[in-house]
């Protein structure tokens, strides 16, 4: 009988409902498609602030140095596809071009850790583009920083002798590196060159890691000693600085891994602030759905004041005329939800391409929330036009729908 009565209260008074529901989708519809294109935004925000460089050091516990295959650790820690790139890093004072002592620093191009997965100085530093290409790790080539280069007179194809204890290499310049910063003024090497000069094996005293993190809260600072089990698991499994660099440290003992805050600390500010964006702009949304739906649901309720004091007359309890109704606007919000949903996503993939320049994928995971949206969104605009008619005297009301 329930079951038979919610479908009749369905068939009539369709404009009203189809009000309600339309309210309800186009409301859920502009905030799935504003959290799907920020979802993707945000992702594609991370990716262009770590372009800024590395945002994780390595270094030997003692100050001194570890061996350089020790690095391949990296690839079993439980935050390994975070990692975009490692490079060690072996700085020395070398004289170049036989006049000037200047930072000479040894590391990777393009070495290859295991199949598939090749890492060094471009994948930690992306925004160091040189005039010119990157020297090659198998050969005697260099890439120097443009000040560096213009007080030694040298350009792209000239020879760079350098001198360190004794040991001489003579490199060919292949690159001009100006990034604004420091590396204007070094000259970058293989890294075997630059062990050789420093006359050292396999080792390297640091290293940079460039990984992919999350904003990192206030409880990401702790200690992890002082965490209870669930706080550390849920620490652990979040891809903050902090932990990724724990992780770091299990894998690779005696090294120290310290996060650099400059970076990680402005990546995690923007992306906090664009999460509050996307919280506010859908709250307001949402509540903008709620007063609509409650204008619709009140003229609704006026209409069927009969329909209640009938049910009221004939020994119907208040709750469960209550239930009716609000499954009735459960239904109602499902169907509003779906709706919008899936208009959302669409309208998401096409504002991302229109506006933002961004391709927004196909993200199913917000359908759900858009369905649990819309029901709430239907009972909370329904909720109050319904008590008001249920707190009414029934003989009140079967004389004023009759009247």
């Amino acid at each position: 009988m329930f079951l038979r009565l919610l479908t009749e209260s369905l068939r009539r008074a369709r404009r009203r409902k189809l009000l309600a529901v339309a309210v309800i989708a186009l409301s859920i519809a502009a905030a799935t498609a504003l959290g799907a294109v920020l979802l993707a935004s945000g992702d594609r925000l991370a990716s262009e602030l770590a372009a800024y460089g590395a945002n994780l050091d390595l270094a030997a516990a003692d100050g001194g140095t570890f061996a350089v295959d020790r690095l391949s650790a990296i690839r079993h820690i439980f935050w390994r596809h975070a990692i975009v790139g490692v490079a060690p890093l072996y700085p020395l004072r070398a004289r170049l071009g036989g006049a000037e002592v200047a930072p000479l620093v040894g590391t990777w191009f393009a070495q290859s850790l295991e199949p598939g997965w090749t890492t060094g100085l471009p994948a930690t530093r992306p925004s160091l583009r040189p005039q010119g290409r990157w020297p090659k790790d198998c050969c005697a080539e260099a890439a120097v920083g443009r000040r560096l280069a213009a007080r030694l007179k040298l350009g792209i194809g000239d020879r760079l002798p350098a001198e360190l204890g004794g040991e001489r290499a003579g490199l060919l310049v292949v690159g001009l590196v100006g990034g604004g910063g420091e590396e204007e003024e070094q000259a970058f090497v293989p890294l075997a060159i630059a062990q050789r000069l420093a006359g050292h094996g396999a080792v390297v005293p640091r290293a940079e890691v460039l990984a992919i993190t999350a904003p990192e809260t206030a409880d990401a600072h702790r200690d992890p000693k002082a965490m209870t089990p669930a706080e550390y698991d849920r620490w652990y499994c979040t891809a903050y600085p902090s932990s990724i660099a724990h992780q770091l440290e299990e894998a690779m003992p005696g090294v120290r891994a310290r996060v650099v805050r400059g970076v990680a600390g402005a990546a995690g500010e923007v992306l906090g602030r664009l999460r509050g964006v996307l919280v506010a702009l859908t709250l307001l949304l949402l509540a903008g759905a709620i007063v609509g739906t409650m204008a619709a649901m009140t003229a609704t309720s006026l209409e069927r004041r009969l329909e209640a004091g009938l049910f009221l007359a004939l020994g119907a309890e208040r709750g469960q005329i209550a239930g009716f109704f609000l499954a009735e606007a459960a239904i109602l919000g499902v169907g509003a939800g779906l709706l919008g949903g899936l208009g959302g996503l669409a309208a998401g993939r096409w504002l991302g391409a229109a506006v933002f320049s961004i391709e927004v994928p196909w993200a199913p995971v917000l359908l759900p929330v858009a369905v649990g949206a819309g029901v709430v969104v239907a009972l909370l605009g329904s909720l109050p036009p319904l008590l008001r008619t249920l707190d009414r005297d029934t003989a009140l009301q079967l004389k004023r729908a009759t009247a």
